[in-house]
């Protein structure tokens, strides 16, 4: 028989509270306590842009080992993002009657880039063996360490500043948004990786990663930029509620 504490730990080590303690907390601040002025949660957003997730990647690019990648991997993500760029451009080319380049990058980043560390290639440490000296690592490492933690709080300022009633109100763009994510994005990675030869268990792996749930670190930058925030916000939110059993059935199916 499965305890209370047994469901707190399966509970605990599959659902990122953390993430949604900052991102309620955020949201509470504004809608409910008035602490932050729109000017103030536009800069709060800023340094998150600017400062704490440039900071994370490089955090974790730099410590990064080439030498332990697949290449073949790399190549399919590479070319499942080309793919993607052709495909959402001639939809858009053609259902819009014009090149929207603000749709392309928004569907780029619902189609091709899961909640996962983004790929890159390493600056110092993987490459030459170099170690940063002590004082500018540690100032690296104080603000990248809250890099994701502030991305929610800044997603949670967000929603609470929007002129609707709720922030996750399902629309059709959001359904969209959801199958370009959850079908879309594996499909492709599915045959970009055949297309490398990629087989076994490397080929599971890069369709699972496809499917999880949207990154949080797009909508950022959607919300610097100006670009389809509110998809991107929403895209989130319900990427985390139904993330984890859509990647579950795509490990399950993969396993027949």
């Amino acid at each position: 028989m499965i305890s209370s504490k047994d469901v707190y730990h399966v509970v605990a080590a599959t659902i990122p509270f953390p993430l949604y303690v900052a991102m309620i907390l955020a949201y509470t601040s504004v809608k409910w306590w008035k602490l932050f002025t729109p000017e103030q949660c536009g800069g709060i957003n800023k340094f998150v842009a600017k400062f704490s997730i440039p900071l994370l990647s490089f955090n974790i690019i730099s410590a990064n080992n080439p030498y332990n990648m697949s290449p073949r991997l790399l190549l399919s993500d590479f070319v499942q993002k080309l793919l993607a760029i052709v495909l959402i451009g001639v939809v858009t080319r053609f259902w819009f009657r014009g090149w929207r380049l603000s749709l392309v990058i928004t569907g780029l980043s619902l189609s091709t880039l899961p909640n996962t560390l983004i790929i890159g290639v390493p600056v110092l440490k993987a490459m030459w063996g170099l170690k940063l000296p002590v004082v500018i690592d540690n100032s690296i490492m104080i603000l990248a360490t809250g890099g994701l933690g502030m991305a929610m709080f800044s997603l949670g300022l967000f929603m609470a500043s929007r002129a609707t009633a709720t922030a996750c109100r399902i629309r059709m763009v959001d359904v969209a948004a959801m199958a370009m994510k959850f079908v879309a994005g594996p499909a492709l990675m599915a045959l970009s990786s055949v297309v490398v030869g990629l087989r076994g268990t490397v080929l599971r792996v890069a369709i699972v990663q496809a499917a999880l749930p949207q990154g949080i670190v797009p909508f950022v930058f959607a919300k610097e930029y100006n670009v389809h925030p509110d998809v991107l916000s929403t895209s989130v939110i319900i990427g985390m509620l139904i993330g984890l059993p859509i990647s579950l059935a795509y490990y399950s199916l993969l396993a027949l």
